[in-house]
């Protein structure tokens, strides 16, 4: 019986939302050849479980192109590895996204800009030095770190308030979605 409640919500939100939509449209004024990519990520959020919310959200041309909010799959032992998590699944959808738009626009894009909040995974990008608190981490913080070094990616530490996937992993309040 629950999902058949679930199925007349699904009805019920279609039929209230049919003359809404999403225009997505690349501002033609941002001459920037760069995708700009907001990873951000909870730290072990769910009581039951204590897995991590993850969420990502990618900007070409100040539009967004994709976004996702996902639990994590595993649970993290640090907010640093919880935000690792996030920043490693937004690379991977970003290969793509990036392959996309080069086809489309016919043009070599420069590495994409990846803007994470937490200073402890840019710590571990930029000089990673492993540790028995940190060993776990090894293989996806060297991943991450060589895409920086051959010039893949670049990692930016921005102030949380300048965080835009903050509101894909938690409640957010209506001042700060405005």
């Amino acid at each position: 019986m629950n999902h058949w409640r679930q199925v007349i919500h699904c009805w019920k939100y279609l039929a209230g939302t049919i003359n809404l939509k999403l225009t997505l449209r690349p501002d033609p004024s941002d001459t920037s050849d760069t995708i700009k990519h907001y990873t951000d990520a909870t730290w072990a959020d769910d009581l039951e479980t204590r897995l991590s919310q993850s969420g990502s959200i990618c900007f070409w041309k100040a539009c967004p192109v994709s976004w996702n909010s996902k639990k994590q799959r595993n649970i993290t032992l640090s907010s640093t590895e919880a935000e690792m998590n996030a920043l490693s699944d937004g690379v991977q959808e970003n290969q793509w996204i990036k392959y996309l738009i080069e086809e489309l626009y016919n043009k070599e894009l420069k590495p994409t800009q990846f803007q994470i909040d937490n200073k402890g995974l840019i710590d571990k990008i930029n000089n990673f030095g492993s540790n028995s608190k940190t060993k776990h981490l090894d293989i996806k913080a060297k991943w991450l770190r060589d895409l920086k070094n051959r010039n893949e990616i670049c990692v930016k530490l921005i102030p949380t308030e300048e965080m835009v996937a903050d509101a894909l992993t938690k409640p957010s309040n209506l001042g700060s979605l405005e």
